[in-house]
Order: structure tokens, then C-alpha cells, then sequence
């Protein structure tokens, strides 16, 4: 058997069973008690039911009406649920984004930018994800992330890169160190002073290589700019890092010096898969990640 039923119908009934009067009921949905009432009848006739039962002074629910009822307002709550959802996700106020980045950006760059974002967008989630660039490529081109931040995009199809900001290395060092008395370092001081360098293949070390006329030879490698500072604060030599894996100006023992013949620069860009739709928690958050560099005079 096929029923033709429609929201207005169940919305009527609904109305005029909670409030027990047509005219409320009315009041409530906007209608003219005349259209309510035609939808309400109309509803019946397509059951073949009475749902209600009316008299001169009162409406009542039917036996059958009060059976029907607690189904109805569970598939309207559902509905109005579903609906409040969507237009949430529409408006960008829900939903989950999945962000992979290289180390220092997770560490210095976006925590002020999802702090900001955390008070436009409270009931979006996000998931920070570490890893070298190659992952971050990977992660993108196979969907388990929506937007990466790395640098050297390389001229990839698949890849949509916008340039996010550019950082210069400096030379991390202990207060106490020697170098520390200058105000600008030589690649070549700092070979002599004993680099520690990020491990081949990690995005600072890339930038390193290319920019400097012959590669530097490390004494110690890592994999995570935490690691350099915490082997820099030991004394066991200097490492060269680009502006966002820093220690903090006030920091207790380690200091910076630019570094100088020459200057290396590395670009970071703020990625996503080419043709592919952002969701839209997605694109409020890409939003707001092209603007968080400017609004932290990181540009």
C-alpha cells in the first residue's frame, strides 16, 4: 500500500496534539486555522484513520491517534535533528578537519591560529598531524587529511599550493657560546662551531641543502626541531633552524643569531588535493589559516 504523506500533514497533527486546540495549533505553525484543519483532515483520509476526536468544545487524540503520536514525534525530532545538522555543517559550525604539518608549524604557528578559530568555530574539531613532507604529500593525495602545510610543493597536478609565509634560518645557540656576541653568524662559523642538523629528507634540511652553495656536514642529525634545541641546550653544538622552530626570546639559556653568507629562506605553502571540495569546516579553517600568519606578523 503506498501513502502519500507530507511534513505539513504530521506537522499539524503534531501541533494540534501537543496543544489540544486547533486555533493554538495554528498560532503556533503561521497557518489559518482553516488550512490546518485541511491538513490535519487530509492526513487522516490518506491513513484511513480518525487521529482526532473533535467536538464543539474540545479535540482530543483518538485511541489510534495516541498509539500514532510518540512514532511521529520521534521521526519530526529526528528530522528537525538532521536538518539543524546540516545547516550547522552549511554554516561551518560543525564538522571535523584533519590538518598534517611539518613539526615547527605544529609547534609555533598553529596553535594561535586554532586558538582564534576555536572562538568562531567552537563546535569544529580538529586533528593535528606531525610528519615529514613526504607524508604530508601522501596524506593529502590519499585523503586522510583535508589540508597540509609544508614547503617545496614542487609542480604537482594533483596539489593546490598557496603560499602561507617565508621564515629565515638562524642559528640556535647557547647564551653562553662564543658566536653569542655577534650579531649575525657565517655559514661557515657555524660549520666550524659544530652544526646539529635535521636528518635528511625532513623539510628544513631540504631548504638547508638548497640553499647553501656546498652542503653542510653535521656532526649530529634529528628528526624533530624539539630534539635540536634540547642536543643545542646540552652543548653539544649549534643548529641552524628557519624562524618558527626558534627557542622564545626570553629563553633561559638558548639565543639566536641570523645567519648570513648566505641567506636561506624556506617557504611554507598551505596545501590541498587539487579538484577536490574542502568541507566546509574544511574551508573555514583554510580561511583562517591564509589569514593567522598576517595577524601574528609571522608574513
Amino acid at each position: 500500500m503506498s501513502i502519500n504523506l507530507n511534513l505539513r500533514q504530521l506537522r499539524a497533527f503534531l501541533a494540534v496534539a501537543q496543544t489540544g486546540s486547533f486555533s493554538r495549533a495554528a498560532r503556533q505553525l503561521g497557518l489559518s486555522q482553516s488550512a490546518l484543519s485541511q491538513a490535519v483532515q487530509q492526513l487522516e483520509e490518506e491513513l484511513g484513520v480518525r487521529l482526532l476526536d473533535r467536538t464543539t468544545r474540545s479535540v482530543q487524540l483518538s485511541a489510534i491517534g495516541t498509539d500514532f503520536l510518540p512514532g511521529i514525534q520521534r521521526l519530526l525530532a529526528d528530522l528537525d535533528h538532521q536538518l539543524q545538522d546540516l545547516k550547522d555543517l552549511k554554516e561551518h559550525r560543525r564538522g571535523h578537519v584533519t590538518v598534517t604539518c611539518v613539526p615547527s608549524v605544529a609547534l609555533r604557528l598553529l596553535p594561535a591560529i586554532l586558538a582564534q578559530f576555536q572562538v568562531a568555530h567552537p563546535l569544529v574539531t580538529v586533528s593535528v598531524r606531525e610528519a615529514p613532507r613526504h607524508q604530508i604529500i601522501a596524506s593529502l593525495r590519499s585523503g586522510d587529511a583535508e589540508l597540509g602545510i609544508a614547503n617545496v610543493p614542487g609542480d604537482d597536478p594533483d596539489l593546490d599550493a598557496t603560499p602561507l609565509l617565508t621564515d629565515t634560518f638562524a642559528l640556535v645557540m647557547r647564551r653562553d657560546h662564543p658566536l653569542s656576541v655577534r650579531e649575525s653568524v657565517g655559514w661557515s662559523e657555524a660549520a666550524a662551531a659544530g652544526i646539529i642538523a635535521m636528518a635528511p629528507g625532513t623539510g628544513i634540511r631540504l631548504e638547508m641543502d638548497r640553499g647553501l652553495p656546498v652542503a653542510a656536514l653535521p656532526r649530529y642529525e634529528a628528526e624533530h626541531p624539539a630534539t635540536l634545541l634540547a642536543m643545542v641546550e646540552a652543548g653539544i653544538g649549534v643548529a641552524p633552524l628557519p624562524g618558527l622552530a626558534w627557542p622564545k626570546p626570553d629563553h633561559p639559556v638558548l639565543t639566536f643569531r641570523p645567519l648570513i653568507e648566505p641567506r636561506v629562506e624556506r617557504a611554507l605553502y598551505l596545501i590541498r588535493r587539487a579538484g577536490r571540495d574542502l568541507s566546509p569546516a574544511g574551508r573555514s579553517l583554510h580561511r583562517a589559516i591564509l589569514s593567522g600568519p598576517a595577524e601574528n606578523g609571522l608574513r
